[in-house]
C-alpha cells in the first residue's frame, strides 16, 4: 500500500518529531525559521537570518506563513485550522486532537476541550478574516 503524498502539514508533523525547536512552534510560524524544499517535500532550517536567542543554530526571518482559509461549514477542516493556530509542535493528527492526555474523536471536540469554542470570539475573528479576504479590490 502506498503512503499518501506528503503535504506541508504532514511534513510539519515529521519536523516536530525530529527537531526540538520545531516543537515550540505553531504551524503558521514555521516559515520564519524553516524553508520548504518542494523537491524533497521537507522543511529545512534557514541558513540566513538573525540567530534566535538561546538557539544559535536557528535563524529567523520575517517570512510569513499562510494557512488556507476554510469555510466554517466545513466543520472538521475548520476546527483543524483553529487547532493549528493554537497547538504547538504537534507530531501527528492524533497529537493535535490530544488534550491533557485525552485523544479526542474529532477536531471539534479538541477545540471544545481547549476552550476555543466557549464564546463567539472565534466566529467574530473568522468573519473579520473572511471580510478582509473576500472584499473587492479597488
Amino acid at each position: 500500500m502506498n503512503d499518501p503524498p506528503r503535504t506541508t502539514l504532514t511534513a510539519f508533523f515529521l519536523l516536530c518529531q525530529k527537531d526540538d525547536y520545531a516543537k515550540t512552534l505553531l504551524y503558521c510560524d514555521v516559515p520564519k525559521y524553516y524553508t520548504w524544499d518542494a523537491s524533497e517535500k521537507v522543511f529545512k532550517r534557514r541558513i540566513q537570518g538573525t540567530a534566535v536567542h538561546v538557539y544559535p543554530n536557528i535563524r529567523e526571518t520575517d517570512a510569513l506563513g499562510r494557512v488556507y482559509t476554510v469555510h466554517p461549514n466545513n466543520f472538521e477542516c475548520f476546527f483543524l485550522r483553529l487547532l493549528l493556530h493554537t497547538v504547538r509542535g504537534p507530531t501527528s493528527f492524533e497529537a493535535i486532537r490530544t488534550v491533557n492526555g485525552q485523544v479526542c474523536a474529532t477536531f471539534r471536540e479538541a477545540c471544545q476541550l481547549n476552550g476555543l469554542l466557549e464564546d463567539d470570539d472565534q466566529w467574530d475573528a473568522t468573519m473579520s478574516e473572511a471580510a478582509t479576504i473576500q472584499s473587492p479590490q479597488d
